[in-house]
């Protein structure tokens, strides 16, 4: 099904574009469980696609940990930044969908992560170099589940929300860009694809989404 339509395709990082959610998750049974916390799936389910401020007030509200924020903060993204530039990696099928389709379609990073730590990604992936245009946690002052993020990046590049195609793999992602205007497409991965529901098109692989481009 090709879609004359479709200008932009407007991607999340986490689980998307890079292969990082199984890398987060190394940071609960290394970092978290230190201090007593101990997520469970709907823990997981809530924090996926969250930026490091709504995370760090679930794991301080819930668990109340016996640890300064800051200083959770700082050895959790001091682990990542060490596991990150070890076994960080493109998601499968990514680098194939930009080569086959960077000529012809906008490609946009919308992104809950915070910029020391897209800088980190950067540098070991140089992922900015894949886009048109990156939008991280400081361009926006609402984030996903709140429409703001896609709404930023739609208005940046001067197009319509029915021009552009969001693909999430968040439950506040999908809701992000559904609230947008735009079709969204979840990435079925980590969650279970009933909490994915309102999405427009469920996909297992990102080699799917050229059945609609």
């Amino acid at each position: 099904m090709y879609n004359t339509n479709i200008k932009a395709l407007l991607f999340d990082m986490d689980g998307v574009t890079i292969d990082s959610e199984k890398l987060y998750s190394k940071t609960e049974p290394y970092i978290l469980k230190k201090y007593g916390i101990n997520f469970d799936q709907e823990d997981w389910s809530l924090i996926k696609g969250c930026t490091e401020k709504q995370f760090y007030d679930h794991v301080f509200k819930k668990f109340n940990p016996k640890i300064d924020r800051d200083s959770l903060i700082k050895e959790s993204k001091d682990f990542l930044k060490k596991i990150f530039s070890q076994e960080l990696v493109y998601m499968n099928g990514f680098k194939q969908l930009h080569d086959k389709y960077r000529e012809k379609y906008k490609f946009i990073l919308v992104t809950s992560t915070g910029p020391e730590l897209m800088d980190h990604i950067d540098k070991v992936l140089s992922i900015r170099k894949m886009f048109d245009f990156t939008f991280d946690s400081s361009d926006t002052d609402k984030h996903k589940p709140d429409p703001e993020p896609y709404l930023n990046a739609i208005n940046k590049l001067g197009l319509a929300s029915s021009e552009c195609v969001v693909i999430e793999d968040s439950i506040q992602g999908v809701s992000s860009g559904k609230a947008a205007g735009c079709f969204v497409v979840a990435l079925l991965g980590t969650l279970d694809k009933t909490l994915l529901r309102e999405a427009d098109m469920l996909i297992s692989s990102l080699h799917e989404l050229s059945k609609i481009l």
